[in-house]
């Protein structure tokens, strides 16, 4: 799961800077090298704490799982703050997309 064609909404590729893109991406190839089984949707949630740090939180439903990665705070992620992005695989190509663009 998540080895195949990866893909980014609109949405995605004009509000989430490519660092943060990039992040979302480790974030799952780094759950898949410790987790045995990948939910095909993976739910990304974001968090500001204190002036400098950026947390987000990764989450899956089956198997239940959840954890929580951390990054510099840059101003350019204030606009993701209040969002949630999926990523999607469906066998046979991978897509982040706002929730709100499912």
């Amino acid at each position: 799961m998540f080895d195949n064609e990866r893909y980014i909404t609109c949405g995605i590729s004009d509000r989430v800077p490519e660092t943060l893109q990039v992040a979302i991406w480790s974030a799952i190839e780094l759950q898949k090298k410790f987790c045995s089984k990948l939910d095909y949707l993976q739910v990304f949630t974001f968090q500001k704490i204190g002036e400098d740090t950026l947390a987000i939180r990764q989450t899956q439903e089956n198997p239940n799982f959840g954890t929580t990665h951390y990054t510099n705070y840059k101003q350019e992620y204030e606009e993701i703050l209040n969002e949630k992005i999926f990523v999607i695989d469906d066998g046979d190509h991978s897509t982040m997309l706002f929730a709100k663009e499912y």
